[in-house]
């Protein structure tokens, strides 16, 4: 008699299948969070930068061979948890074990085909083949790993070496329950680990041995990342370091939620319990300071270096001098590397720029190709001839094109993630990694250890160019400017225009590294942590600061009150020729600031949306109108305003990120903006309006009075 299925058994059939695959889903959860992780970061513009870096590098086989660890780390825990017999089971044993037999080999598939995805959309092809066959390799070990494992193990039995027969058992593969029921009772049977009290009387698994490489690596990478994070991290690199992270880290956070669901604890919620009540003691982000041999207090005033600047120049003598004052945006590696390459062509090409030059008001990355610029015109005239021989330019381009975002990685990942769950704050401070990273790279360029001396010492032998570091006080959400002249008010009935941000060493109470006040601007959020200070007093937690973008990313109002204290003290037109540079880094701003952007509106969950949006979109509006407004007080003043700007190219491969690594293809492509391509490529369309700034500038300061 033919038996026929109702809509209602297909329906229940579907739900229970459904079932099945969210309980393998969920008890892989562990991996499927890492494999998204990787996903995020391998399409991201930081990640599809560093895959042509590692392509130029030649380090593509060590990069398919770590993601090729990640891959298996995935797949073997994956497993192991699915093997485990948990209180409850899916009603339908089939879908069960179809799921528990699919769910591992799809995620490891997964992990070299989002690999080979973002090499695919990076154009190197090389490394798309090296995933695919790590992919083919992966899925051949899958299929024939049982006759594989069995061999192996025949082959040792019969081995004349007695040593390597103890081993025999842990490739032999164990018997596999049937499909519709997991085979082990608990994680120590599941990884094939004798009992506590046998761990050394009998033979271990291939998956305990496994599990436990796995933990002696997570154990020495996280030595190594506490003892040395940026050798440790620039030797690995970012990218394999994230691979080897992600496969080391499986054990533990697979352990956690295997404990978790067997005991029927809310795993996630107990971390970030514990995350919250660590919070309260265990900030490790303090700003070190340093002690120069120039007080905070005894640093000259802008009036005090404005003097200065007026009688080295002859600005007195009735005659009008250019003052140059830069305003540079912020936007990672790629603002700092065009902002090194923009004032290096200008100290190059213009006669004595950098005497004119009186300030610049840096915000993020710019801040830190200024900060570089300031360290590497302040050395002595025969170090900067012997290592720069190329001009402020090269040498500023061959600091900023080290990889910094390898050692920050390694702090990150390993002793800043668990600082998060210590209650004490014992652990190294990813931000000094960073900072370390810049320093290395401009004493191995330059001989000279420039950016860990003392930001007030600038003013010793001449307080300009100044720098004006700005980033975003937290706790008031306005501007606190890290600099080497001491910011104070103007005195009572004084018609001099006054600074409206805070004085960042004042409010701190110390003296800081360059290194570490360049930082303080570029503290991205969750990239670099929120920098924090104590009350010397009480040892109380006094503030943090982020940022500078967060506030306004031009460094627009700094400039802008730096420009009207100028007038103020010297009449303009009569004794200065105000020269404004403003030096943008984002590829999508229009030639036209006052031009508003393209845009579409939100048209789905606008009452949940639209308000986060705003407040992401009001940073960069907020700073197009303080650029803007520093162009009308230029056409007020002379009209001596001028545009540095990047543009989107033709070229093949990832934009310029805004991570802390660039390739050498982004280093080329930044470069092209204003320097004509060696190879006598296209040059980008902003390439003649940045060469036509460039030379007026040089006419204005090449001219006679």
């Amino acid at each position: 008699m033919e038996q026929t299925v109702t809509r209602e058994q297909r329906s229940n059939f579907r739900v229970e299948q459904f079932q099945a695959f969210i309980y393998c889903l969920n008890r892989s959860r562990f991996s499927v969070i890492i494999l998204v992780v990787g996903l995020a970061l391998l399409l991201s513009d930081q990640g599809q930068d560093l895959l042509i870096a590692y392509a130029e590098d030649g380090k593509t086989t060590r990069l398919a061979a770590a993601a090729g660890v990640w891959a298996l780390s995935i797949w073997g825990w994956c497993r192991v948890l699915l093997d485990i017999r948990y209180h409850t089971a899916p009603q339908n044993p089939l879908a069960y074990s179809r799921w528990r037999t699919w769910m591992p080999r799809i995620l490891g598939t997964l992990a070299f085909a989002v690999l080979a995805l973002a090499a695919w959309r990076a154009s190197q092809y090389w490394l798309v083949a090296w995933a695919l066959e790590g992919l083919a390799a992966f899925l051949y070990f899958i299929i024939k790993r049982r006759a594989i494992s069995n061999a192996v193990a025949n082959r040792l039995r019969v081995s004349r070496h007695a040593r390597l027969q103890r081993f025999a058992p842990a490739l032999a593969v164990r018997a596999i329950a049937p499909l519709d029921e997991p085979p082990y009772r608990s994680l120590r049977e599941a990884l094939h680990l004798p009992p506590a009290g046998m761990l050394w009387q009998q033979s271990w698994g291939f998956r305990g041995i496994a599990a436990v490489a796995l933990l002696g690596a997570f154990i020495l990478f996280c030595a190594a990342s506490f003892v040395a994070p940026v050798r440790f991290g620039s030797v690995s690199g970012a990218l394999i370091l994230f691979f080897l992270w992600a496969a080391t880290w499986l054990p533990i956070g697979s352990t956690a939620s295997y404990a978790a669901d067997r005991l029927g604890l809310p795993l996630l919620t107990i971390l970030v319990a514990i995350a919250a009540l660590s919070s309260l003691s265990n900030d490790n982000h303090e700003i070190p300071s340093i002690g120069g041999m120039t007080a905070i207090e005894h640093r000259p005033t802008p009036t005090d270096a404005l003097n200065g600047w007026a009688k080295a120049n002859g600005a007195g003598n009735g005659t009008a001098q250019p003052l140059v004052v830069v305003a540079t945006a912020g936007g990672g590696i790629r603002a700092a590397y065009w902002t090194g390459t923009v004032l290096g062509e200008l100290d190059r090409e213009a006669a004595r720029f950098r005497d004119r030059l009186f300030a610049i008001s840096g915000v993020s990355g710019g801040s830190v190709g200024a900060t570089v610029y300031r360290a590497l015109i302040d050395l002595p005239a025969d170090q900067f001839k012997a290592h720069c021989a190329g001009g402020a330019t090269e040498c500023a381009q061959r600091i900023l094109a080290t990889d910094s975002l390898g050692p920050l990685a390694a702090a990150m990942l390993y002793p800043d993630l668990g600082q998060r769950f210590f209650p004490l704050p014992w652990f190294p401070d990813r931000a000094a990694a960073l900072e370390h990273a810049w320093e290395g790279s401009f004493v191995r360029a330059t001989g000279q250890d420039g950016l860990a001396a003392s930001l007030a010492d600038l003013s010793r032998t001449k307080p300009w160019p100044a720098l004006f570091l700005n980033s975003t006080w937290s706790d008031t959400g306005r501007r606190i400017v890290a600099s080497n002249l001491k910011a104070e008010a103007p005195a009572a009935g004084s018609s001099e225009a006054s600074f409206l941000f805070s004085d960042q060493l004042a409010v701190i109470g110390h003296d800081l590294r360059l290194s570490s006040a360049a930082h303080n601007s570029a503290r991205f959020p969750f990239v670099s942590p929120p920098g924090m200070w104590r009350n010397p007093a009480d040892g109380k937690v006094a503030g943090r600061l982020q940022d500078g973008g967060l506030f306004e990313n031009y460094g627009a109002e700094t400039a802008l009150e730096i420009l009207n204290l100028a007038c103020t003290r010297f009449e303009c037109a009569q004794r200065i020729k105000p020269i404004v540079i403003l030096i943008t880094s984002d590829p999508s701003l229009p030639r036209n600031l006052a031009e508003i952007p393209r845009y579409r509106a939100t048209s789905f969950a606008t009452e949940v949306r639209t308000t986060p949006t705003t407040y992401e979109h009001v940073r960069g509006g907020r700073g197009t109108e303080a650029a803007l407004r520093l162009q009308e007080w230029s056409r007020a003043h002379g009209d001596n305003f001028f545009v540095f700007r990047m543009c989107k190219t033709d070229t093949e491969g990832a934009s310029p990120p805004l991570g802390w690594a660039l390739s050498e293809a982004a280093q080329r492509r930044i470069a092209s903006f204003l320097i004509a391509p060696k190879d006598g490529a296209k040059a980008p369309e902003c390439y003649e309006d940045n060469r036509a700034a460039l030379a007026k500038i040089v006419n204005l300061l090449a001219a006679k009075p």
